[in-house]
């Protein structure tokens, strides 16, 4: 007797192949195997919601579950309609049919007429794998070609912006009166009154005027109203695009995701495709300040605490800013929430840079002082702070996990309304891209921690470069150092409470 297991998966890019219809499918081709073949007790396994595209295989449920099962023999054969349903990616198909036969499992695929009992299995394999990869690009391009098409007609595509409503019948923008006096009033503040994007956020918050998602106006929110023409009548689509590099880490975890900019001269834009809710002028001027203002932006490196320095009263980040003020510039570090949504988000001060650096600076010089003299001292990596990483790494790629299978489903639901569909589709992405860039950044500062060091470091030699550092003309070499040594510095106030190191000295 032959004990059979059945997969099944369903995904956005086959929506009309439910899991109960690739079941049957499956059941119903074991029935027709003969008497022999039999199905083995909960042993059907279903993935729901979980994308080929954006997942590895490993990272889903069930499949994990088939592979523990057929590990320890609880079937003797596994039947699914098709390749596809496991995965699109051809070294994908080579590992999956590898993890089963390893494990004694045979394995059917119906649809490809796989079978991993026959030995043309593995070149069969090869020709499907291609042919699965070029119906996801194909998807892909269709997709693409035909929201173009909308989008060159006029048609609005995607959640309509605060201050419009898309017309179900045309497709197209609308002025939504509860709305539009808005981004109107962002312009006029902006243009008009002198207004930084900042005090706006503050001005329309402290008023109740809150975005269309119902939450608080910040710094960020107000330059996107800012930039997008789509205030002036406009349609322009095709900015940016999704980038997906399908390299994996050893968890088997997607490293690289997210968007790319699109050359102009690719863009869709349609002039006046719907009422302008500004005139031209206005919004002309609003990019010019704009322009000005980012040339002015201080560049990340004079910042030697950015990335941290944390907020004691909130548990943001603090940033910093400057300030001219006659001929002189000043340097200070603020709460990043303050910063977003103004000075009712947060009650830390800000904090001179100057002050706050040379405290860092000294304490650091000192500690090193006295744990070294002429001796060499340890530099172990503190096993408790991996402990912790490893912990928000995984607690960071479960949360990214289930906004996109919360994203998903959501493409696959029929009953809400177009509205709430939209409103929680901007959502979802929103919490993944964040989310992404989170994880992204993580990974990136645990490969450098994790790059060889030596066993031990010369104290005098740290000292040296310390005291060596000019650090009004060379604060680029003392932030390379400090993040070298310090994971993070929480502050209250003007006081530092807590001073987390990467090594044990």
């Amino acid at each position: 007797m032959e004990r059979c297991a059945v997969y099944a998966r369903v995904s956005t890019d086959m929506q009309g192949d439910s899991l109960d219809n690739q079941v049957d499918y499956a059941l119903e081709y074991i029935r027709r195997l003969g008497p022999d073949y039999q199905l083995e007790d909960a042993c059907v396994y279903t993935d729901f919601d979980e994308s080929g595209y954006y997942t590895r295989f490993l990272q889903r449920p069930a499949i994990q579950r088939a592979l523990e099962d057929a590990k320890t023999r609880r079937y003797d054969v596994i039947v699914f309609k098709e390749i596809s349903r496991i995965s699109r990616d051809q070294a994908e198909h080579i590992e999956i049919v590898s993890r089963f036969t390893q494990s004694g499992v045979r394995m059917i695929a119906i649809n490809d007429n796989l079978d991993s009992l026959r030995p043309e299995t593995l070149d069969l394999l090869g020709i499907h794998s291609v042919m699965a990869e070029m119906e996801s690009k194909r998807i892909s391009s269709r997709v693409s070609s035909g929201k173009k098409s909308l989008a060159r007609r006029g048609y609005w595509i995607g959640e309509a912006p605060v201050g419009y409503i898309v017309n179900k019948v045309t497709k197209r923008l609308e002025e939504d009166v509860a709305f539009s006096a808005i981004p109107r009033l962002i312009f006029q503040l902006y243009t008009e009154d002198g207004y930084g994007t900042l005090r706006i956020a503050e001005y329309l918050n402290a008023r109740g005027l809150l975005t269309k998602n119902r939450k608080l106006w910040s710094r960020v929110t107000v330059n996107r109203v800012l930039r997008n023409p789509v205030y002036v009548g406009d349609v322009v689509y095709g900015k940016t695009r999704n980038r997906l590099k399908r390299t994996f880490d050893e968890s088997g975890y997607r490293k690289s995701h997210g968007r790319e900019a699109i050359a102009r001269d690719d863009w869709v834009v349609v002039r006046g495709a719907h009422p302008p809710l500004v005139d031209r002028q206005t919004f002309h001027k609003a990019q010019t300040i704009l322009l000005g203002r980012s040339q002015n932006n201080p560049r990340r490196s004079l910042h030697p605490l950015t990335g941290v320095l944390i907020c004691g009263r909130c548990g943001a980040g603090l940033i910093c800013q400057r300030q001219a003020r006659g001929n002189r510039e000043y340097r200070y570090y603020c709460c990043s929430s303050k910063f977003k949504y103004g000075k009712n988000a947060c009650t830390q001060p800000n904090i001179h840079a100057d002050e706050i650096e040379r405290m860092v600076w000294q304490w650091l010089f000192s500690r090193l002082q006295n744990c070294c003299n002429d001796a060499l001292f340890d530099v172990t990596r503190m096993s408790v702070s991996d402990a912790e990483d490893e912990k928000r790494l995984v607690s960071t790629r479960r949360a990214l996990d289930k906004a996109r299978r919360g994203l998903e489903r959501l493409l696959t639901e029929t009953e809400v309304s177009e509205e709430t569909f939209e409103r929680l589709k901007i959502n979802f992405t929103n919490t993944i891209c964040a989310l992404e860039e989170q994880l992204q950044a993580a990974e990136q500062e645990r490969l450098q921690e994790r790059a060889p060091v030596p066993a031990v470091v010369s104290g005098k030699m740290v000292l040296n470069q310390l005291t060596q550092l000019n650090l009004p003309h060379q604060r680029s070499e003392l932030r390379r150092l400090l993040h070298s040594l310090i994971r993070s510095i929480t502050v209250d106030g003007h006081t530092v409470t807590t001073v987390e190191l990467r090594y044990n000295f």
